[in-house]
């Protein structure tokens, strides 16, 4: 789910001024990313150029002196990401495939919102005097292809700020889940989507061996996620402990057996000392898969170190 922007919005607004706007933007972003969605802002070619006031695009409104430093270097990194919406090689036409396509919202022709309709996205926007929050769009889709004209309506979710991120955080973490196909994608973007979590040599290989068919593969993720957040929220002087998931120590009498023990001895992740794996989280479907975790502070933050995600491995009750 990569966010973008509605270019309809790129336009002045007298009763808000450019570096509010710029700011609630740049906070919406900060928390989408929260969620572990793409830190891009997929936008038309001329958007960071259109004017917002004084004859300022929004790039120029990044970098003016009014206007929050670190918000305005972030958005306008994600205005520089490619490829943009429109274009012939751009996003739209990519959705288009061998059809022809063209979006309108009230006869207006839009890409943002067109490419957000088609592709089951979300679209974002700058705040004006007459968008307060959160809205769902309707968009009409025109499609032409050999077999003739098809019309079809969807309804596009468009925020605002990070407030509209909280009220529809299911349905967008939802999204983001959706996106991640398989375990080559979370590999891919695993520092976006669980930036505390540090994984072995043999979790990575398991995981990225997921091809997302997996009758756990939703569970993956949703137990990587509590891990993630557990580490966000991870106070110094306590002990980890997840909440939201089932999870155990193995037992004394495993980890001593001569053949069992060594079974639990995952690669640890480079720069970490080398500990038998213990504690593991329990998911349900195919063959009770387990995925060995540790926690571990550096720097003062908490983070989670992955060493295993696989079948459920023998024990000295069940070997």
């Amino acid at each position: 789910m990569e966010p973008i922007l509605d270019e309809t919005c790129l336009i002045p607004c007298p009763s808000v001024v450019p570096a509010k706007r710029v700011l609630r933007l740049a906070k919406l972003l900060q928390a989408l990313d929260s969620l572990g969605a793409p830190r891009v802002l997929r936008s038309v070619r001329d958007a960071a150029d259109r004017d917002l006031a004084d004859g300022r695009g929004l790039r120029a409104w990044c970098f003016d002196r009014g206007t929050d430093r670190d918000a305005g270097r972030l958005l306008a990194s994600r205005l520089a990401s490619q490829p943009f919406v429109d274009g012939e090689r751009g996003l739209f036409a990519a959705a288009e495939g061998s059809r022809v396509a063209e979006a309108a919202v009230e006869g207006r022709r839009v890409f943002g919102l067109g490419l957000a309709a088609m592709t089951d996205g979300v679209a974002t926007r700058l705040v004006s005097a007459n968008l307060s929050n959160a809205s769902s769009v309707k968009v009409q889709l025109l499609f032409v292809d050999e077999d003739g004209e098809q019309t079809q309506s969807s309804a596009v979710l468009c925020l605002l700020d990070a407030a509209d991120v909280d009220t529809h955080r299911a349905l967008l973490q939802h999204k983001v889940d959706q996106s991640v196909r398989d375990g080559q994608t979370l590999l891919h973007r695993v520092g976006e989507l669980f930036p505390r979590l540090l994984m072995g040599d043999t979790a990575r290989t398991q995981i990225g061996a997921l091809t997302g068919t997996e009758p756990v593969f939703g569970q993956v993720l949703r137990h990587l996620r509590v891990l993630n957040h557990a580490a966000v929220e991870w106070a110094a002087g306590t002990s980890f402990s997840p909440s939201g998931i089932s999870f155990s120590v193995e037992s004394q009498a495993t980890l001593d057996d001569g053949k069992l023990g060594p079974m639990r001895d995952f690669p640890t992740p480079e720069g970490f000392a080398h500990e038998r794996w213990s504690l593991h989280t329990k998911m349900t479907g195919g063959n009770g898969a387990r995925l060995y975790f540790r926690g571990v502070r550096r720097e003062g933050a908490g983070f989670v170190l992955i060493g295993y995600c696989g079948d459920h491995l023998p024990t000295v009750r069940y070997r």
